[in-house]
């Protein structure tokens, strides 16, 4: 991990403040927040209207369902919210994007014109679900780590690491890059990718700093691809 990703990250972060960044941290932290009360607000409603058991001597078990079912729901939001958040966030990667080249990169010229329906929107689903099914089968490896080692975050930041990284560095690479030389550029810079992305799964698992992950990592991987692109083994970019 060299020191050029911390140079590349505190960049992210200092352009948290940046009008049009901004704009993305509350359009998607609004639009995830609506998505999950209106869930959990579901949740909640199709547990009160149902009775779990009807005859004595269980009928006392409804309120205890109904009150773990209430603290479930929540616990359950908290933490598809930054999921939500991610989900939402990576359709203005354009936005992010363009703020970041016009303060660091003023050079560059206007990236190329992508498909929504046959790039961007694919791109976002294989992202969604890779994410989503992956963590999910890992789960079980999380909580054994988690209680008998207390590793379980750490083997998340690999897992995600390596997910968050290869999706993120071809998302980004795609606005200059063919679909076919994004994917070359982050096999011929796996480790970079890796690196980048294992940051970036730390920042996902520490409480509220989460919720302005997927912009910072947006943000950030444009700075590693404009390093990574810019040295002698980069593949040549189509502009």
């Amino acid at each position: 991990m060299t020191p050029s990703l911390f140079k590349h990250l505190g960049k992210a972060f200092s352009q948290l403040g940046d009008p049009k960044i901004l704009w993305v941290v509350l359009v998607s932290l609004g639009i995830a927040l609506v998505v999950i009360v209106v869930l959990v607000w579901g949740a909640i409603y199709f547990i009160n209207s149902t009775t779990f058991f009807e005859t004595w001597p269980w009928s006392w078990a409804n309120w205890v369902l109904k009150a773990f079912g209430w603290f479930g729901a929540m616990v359950v939001a908290w933490f598809l919210l930054p999921t939500f958040i991610t989900i939402i966030s990576s359709m203005f990667l354009e936005t992010v994007s363009r703020a970041v080249e016009a303060k660091h990169y003023p050079e560059l010229p206007a990236p190329r014109n992508q498909s929504f329906v046959g790039e961007i929107l694919p791109e976002l689903i294989k992202f969604t679900l890779i994410i989503l099914a992956v963590n999910l089968l890992a789960m079980p490896l999380y909580l054994l780590m988690a209680i008998l080692l207390g590793l379980g975050f750490v083997v998340s930041w690999f897992v995600n690491g390596y997910l968050v990284g290869r999706e993120y560095l071809e998302m980004v690479a795609m606005r200059r890059m063919t679909p076919k030389e994004a994917k070359a550029f982050r096999k011929a810079n796996a480790g970079s990718s890796f690196y980048a992305g294992f940051l970036i799964a730390v920042l996902m698992s520490i409480p509220f700093l989460n919720l302005l992950s997927p912009v910072i990592a947006t943000a950030f991987m444009t700075h590693v691809f404009e390093d990574l692109r810019n040295r002698p083994t980069a593949p040549p970019a189509t502009q």
